[in-house]
């Protein structure tokens, strides 16, 4: 009588579980439909949505040499080359093919969620992660932003799963091919999923020295086939480092900056009461680390793997950007959270049955979703208005048909691409010299080609926009042409129409 009165109490637990598992996992496919509902209709851009739009628009070679010079990897830019070629021959805005590319792996999260997530820890883990993974803060955002960290993060919550099997027992040769060809994927998609792929094998072998040293062999193969497939691309890396060793833009290590780690990743952004963020938004966060904290010490040791792999990223940029200098920025952190989500989930639904543990880490993590939805919408429709309020001003400042002469590649490529396609857009030979003087003579220049002379002469109007920093002052009367100021705020650009004498 007593056993199957306790069996009959596990079975009504199980049976609760499973359903609330269902139950978040029918609202994080509702969710993720609403997320790119907004992201189809809300157009915004900034500058490195931008800089992805123009590589895939450029023809192949352009885009190839776009690639080199970056400071990622290349294959986001690749899948997003594919799609947009798909999608330009079937007539679709080529932003919402964008918006389509960084969505796609939010829904192959969710299936891996529903297969393999839900087969290794049960309904209520695969319903908590999906949900997680779709609504905690900055996840929303970066589903339908035109980069490619959406594809580090499938890549890289695939490769945890994958890894996990392989722990368990499920140690075939197909698992290890798939795992490192998600690894390999990772390393070209963004260089700290690659970080955190590395983790990911670090505490793989660490967990098979322990417990399963015959299956080393397979490890070392994968590690070792997953390095040589990205040496080629070393080469560029060290092209990509030198390129930018001197003006590279992240801000320094401080201790703010390390606790600015914690609010991108825990935090919402204010979008919903008329309240000090800080004070009412970081409470959430707050709260949230403290459940985090509880579950982990509440826990088995390999069922924190994937929290420990997420708070690893950030040492290594962290120590990274100490040692060499700054290269860690919060949405690095991208590609790790559905590991550390994954983690979260795990350890949050193992503590179902124990009360007083599992409803108010699940209350908090209601609550930081909500939050996170009223201000993605919030934040994206504020965007498609500063977005739109730009091209107007851009427009009634530049008009259309006319000449606009750059200093620097970044206005250049921005303007080209984007904001003011229907100008003659025309960069200056980017040189290291700061003597405006170099760059006034070489405005003369353009100004006597006779194409240019053609063009105004049926009515062009010319224009030159800066961004590069002189030593000098910026003169505005030369002997050919003068430059007048023009008052449109361009945040880091300075604008001038530039008048023939």
């Amino acid at each position: 009588m007593g056993k199957n009165f306790k069996l009959e109490i596990i079975m009504k637990n199980l049976n609760k579980e499973d359903k609330l598992g269902k139950i978040l996992f029918i609202i994080s496919i509702i969710t993720l439909l609403y997320v790119s509902y907004i992201g189809f209709t809300k157009l915004g851009m900034w500058y490195d949505e931008i800089y992805s739009l123009g590589m895939v628009k450029s023809p192949f070679n352009d885009f190839i040499n776009f690639a080199f010079l970056d400071v990622h990897p290349p294959l986001y830019y690749l899948i997003f080359k594919v799609f947009y070629k798909i999608g330009v021959f079937f007539g679709i805005n080529p932003i919402i093919i964008g918006k389509f590319t960084s969505l796609l792996p939010f829904y192959l999260i969710l299936v891996l969620a529903a297969t393999k997530v839900r087969k290794n820890w049960g309904c209520l883990t695969a319903g908590l992660f999906a949900f997680c993974i779709v609504t905690m803060p900055q996840l929303m955002n970066f589903a339908v932003e035109l980069r490619m960290y959406s594809w580090g993060l499938f890549f890289v919550t695939a490769s945890f799963i994958y890894a996990y099997d392989i722990l368990n027992k499920n140690s075939t040769w197909k698992s290890w091919g798939i795992l490192t060809l998600l690894t390999i994927a990772s390393a070209y998609t963004h260089y700290f999923s690659a970080v955190a792929s590395f983790v990911i094998y670090l505490f793989l072998l660490a967990d098979l020295i322990r417990n399963n040293k015959k299956e080393l062999k397979k490890y070392f193969t994968s590690a070792i086939i997953a390095i040589l497939s990205f040496t080629p691309w070393l080469i560029i890396l060290k092209q990509q480092t030198a390129s930018v060793s001197s003006s590279y833009w992240i801000a320094p290590i401080t201790l703010n900056r390390i606790l600015g780690y914690f609010w991108f990743v825990l935090s919402p952004d204010n979008q919903v009461i008329n309240a000090n963020q800080i004070a009412a938004f970081s409470v959430l966060g707050l709260l949230l680390l403290i459940g985090i904290i509880v579950l982990l010490i509440k826990s088995d040791k390999k069922d924190t793997y994937g929290i420990l792999i997420a708070v690893c990223v950030p040492i290594i940029g962290i120590i990274l950007s100490l040692i060499i200098k700054p290269v860690f920025h919060p949405r690095y952190l991208i590609p790790v959270l559905g590991c550390l989500w994954l983690g979260v989930s795990i350890l949050l639904g193992k503590n179902f049955s124990n009360k007083k543990i599992f409803i108010p880490i699940f209350v908090i993590i209601l609550l930081v979703a909500s939050v996170g939805c009223v201000n993605f919408t919030q934040n994206q429709i504020n965007d498609q208005i500063n977005d739109t309020n730009k091209i107007q001003s851009l427009e009634e400042t530049f008009g259309s048909g006319n000449l606009i002469i750059y200093d620097a590649f970044v206005p250049y490529f921005e303007m080209n691409s984007y904001y003011l396609t229907d100008d003659h857009n025309f960069m200056l030979t980017v040189t290291e010299d700061k003597d405006f003087n170099t760059t006034a003579n070489q405005i003369s220049d353009v100004l006597a080609d006779p194409g240019i002379q053609n063009e105004i002469s049926h009515g062009s109007k010319v224009f030159f926009i800066n961004y590069k920093h002189y030593d000098n002052e910026i003169t505005l009367n030369h002997d050919t042409y003068n430059l007048k100021k023009l008052p449109i705020d361009l945040d880091k650009y300075t604008a001038y129409e530039v008048e023939i004498k």
